[in-house]
């Protein structure tokens, strides 16, 4: 039992905003009574810190649902979510388990790429909250605070950033889990970050302190043509030890070129910008502020490049 002086219902409640229906709408959390046990109870918490968030727990985790016993998840999956079949690549019949949908790819035309060089171009299918770092030295996640240094384990490269624009790209279960390049450019080799795995669904978020600075991620140094030195993190979650990417050597890349993938469960896309770099869309920006997600398709416009005009 939960006790009597919380209101689950109302942590349940997930606030976005739909740019497609331009309707603001309450997410359907996958499992939320659990996560919520999990991050807000003594019991819970004890043994999502001494057992759950372990790696090893997430690889046989994994290994279950990359099993052929899995495929019968698949289609409750879909019907859960109402997934739009017509988008996928391959017939649905054709996945040799529930992470081979998960990790599904899409038709060729079903994320068209913004391709407007000034257009800065959400790299995933997720709920987004953007943060002026000018006016804030660390920054909020759903009611908690973290620092650039505790983020990226860097205090000379964290303090090129502090004045600059934080995007925070939160991917539900539902969504499409592959990744793009935001626009042309080179790219250093990553930087793996080792941390815990925790959920990042904001039930969890809000309820423990500096949590994604915990979990596990990978740094990737963007150099773009348009949007300057881009700081772009991929983090781990509860029960997804396993970030794929396509190159994790420096290399050259397009915008749209698919960066890489998160196997099962929800994850998280960071990306940080410096001064002037980058200018949000005014309803992702007056969303954010009222700390209410904006829903971002792969490819669409999310902010522009400055000009001097702005």
């Amino acid at each position: 039992m939960f006790p009597k002086t919380i209101d689950l219902k109302k942590q349940l409640k997930i606030k976005l905003f739909n740019r497609q229906t331009r309707k603001f709408e309450i997410e359907d959390t996958y499992r939320g009574e659990s996560l919520w046990f999990l991050y807000n109870t003594f019991p819970g918490k004890v043994f999502t810190n001494s057992v759950l968030n372990k790696h090893l727990v997430s690889k046989v985790y994994g290994s279950a649902v990359k099993s052929r016993q899995s495929k019968s998840i698949i289609w409750k999956f879909v019907k859960h979510y109402d997934i739009e079949l017509s988008e996928v690549k391959k017939p649905l019949g054709s996945f040799r388990s529930f992470n081979d949908f998960f990790i599904r790819e899409l038709n060729e035309n079903a994320r068209p790429i913004d391709q407007n060089p000034y257009h800065l171009i959400a790299p995933a299918d997720s709920r987004l909250l953007v943060f002026d770092l000018k006016k804030n030295t660390d920054f909020p996640v759903k009611g908690y605070w973290y620092s650039m240094q505790q983020l990226v384990k860097d205090k000379n490269l964290a303090s090129g950033y502090n004045d600059g624009w934080c995007f925070i790209y939160r991917l539900a279960p539902a969504d499409y889990h592959r990744f793009c390049y935001i626009d042309n450019g080179t790219q250093e080799k990553v930087k793996r970050i080792r941390g815990a795995l925790h959920s990042v669904n904001p039930i969890a978020l809000s309820s423990i302190n500096n949590l994604l600075s915990q979990n596990y991620r990978i740094l990737t140094i963007l150099r773009t043509q348009n949007f300057g030195e881009v700081l772009h993190l991929e983090v781990g979650a509860l029960l997804v030890g396993k970030i794929v990417l396509r190159n994790r050597q420096s290399c050259t890349f397009r915008r749209g070129e698919e960066k890489g993938w998160f196997e099962y469960g929800g994850s998280t896309i960071i990306q940080i910008f410096r001064k002037d770099a980058v200018k949000p869309d005014s309803d992702i920006l007056k969303n954010s502020l009222n700390n209410i997600e904006t829903l971002v398709k792969m490819g669409e416009k999310t902010g522009k490049k400055p000009r001097k005009s702005d």
